[in-house]
């Protein structure tokens, strides 16, 4: 995509985690990218490129690598909910646009001294990343872009950053229900496939969807006493989810596979404290939020 004065955008991806690389991937034959990495990875990262992989194919990401924001237009924040507040530091003097990719309900309250304009991608692509700036890239979904804070121009712009390839993008008026749709759908996927390390189709089973239906049923009362109600049946798009990935691990049991830290707390775990806060039963969210703790340090 091409500024006002014919030159190639300049964005900064936060985060060099699986979906991360995947956003750099998609920007990287229209725009002029940076991809911002820890320090501690900067040196790997700089010699050895970003690389991802589609089916047979493997290609290296046209991507500076870079450890702050310098010069860019537009960031793209996509590291797990937990690190979302350290990234306000990197941001002191960024007055760009800002978009927001990433699980959980953690960037409901995140807002920036600058008034940035924030927008959230809420997507269901599939992409997981078992090596250091590698991302395998596992297949498309539905992605919906809104404005989060301060927004100032229509979202539909924003779908002419990205190749069309990785990202089915759609616009919403209304993103934070998007937002917590998605939350709701992985606080009862996420923590039921990774406490039973079971593949998502497994949870089709008797034993494990009569669970699911339960902590989902949950989750969307907590919902609907913080005013959101769904336009469609959560129920039939987690059942939609685990059918369209039933081979691949969730997010959550990578991460515990990998000895990494969860996004538990800012699923499950700010689910059952907005329960709380409604006088709803949230008995399952805090049952899961604990199991998922013995298994990983969170």
């Amino acid at each position: 995509m091409l500024d006002l004065h014919g030159n190639k955008m300049k964005i900064t991806v936060i985060g060099a985690g699986a979906i991360g690389m995947v956003l750099a991937a998609s920007l990287d034959t229209k725009n002029e990218v940076s991809v911002l990495v820890k320090p501690e990875n900067y040196n790997r990262l700089a010699k050895k490129g970003l690389w991802i992989i589609e089916g047979d194919e493997k290609r290296k990401i046209k991507a500076k690598i870079v450890t702050e924001v310098i010069d860019s237009e537009i960031v793209i924040i996509a590291v797990k909910g937990y690190d979302l507040q350290n990234t306000k530091k990197l941001l002191d003097r960024f007055t760009g646009m800002v978009l927001i990719c990433q699980n959980g309900l953690k960037m409901l309250d995140f807002n920036l001294s600058n008034k940035n304009e924030i927008y959230s991608i809420v997507t269901s692509i599939g992409a997981t990343s078992s090596e250091l700036g590698v991302s395998e890239f596992k297949g498309t979904g539905k992605t919906i872009v809104g404005g989060l804070f301060n927004v100032k121009k229509d979202s539909s712009k924003i779908s002419d950053l990205f190749s069309s390839y990785y990202f089915n993008i759609y616009h919403s008026k209304d993103i934070k229900k998007h937002i917590w749709l998605k939350a709701v759908i992985n606080s009862a996927i996420n923590p039921i496939a990774s406490y039973h390390n079971l593949k998502n189709g497994e949870l089709e089973g008797e034993e494990y969807w009569s669970q699911v239906k339960m902590l989902l049923a949950e989750s969307v009362s907590i919902a609907n006493s913080n005013g959101i109600y769904f336009n469609s049946n959560p129920l039939d798009l987690a059942e939609e989810i685990i059918e369209k990935t039933a081979d691949n691990f969730c997010s959550m049991l990578q991460d515990i596979k990998k000895g990494s830290k969860t996004e538990i707390n800012e699923i499950n775990g700010i689910l059952y404290e907005m329960g709380k806060k409604q006088n709803i039963n949230a008995k399952l969210n805090l049952e899961y939020l604990k199991k998922i703790k013995t298994l990983v340090d969170t």
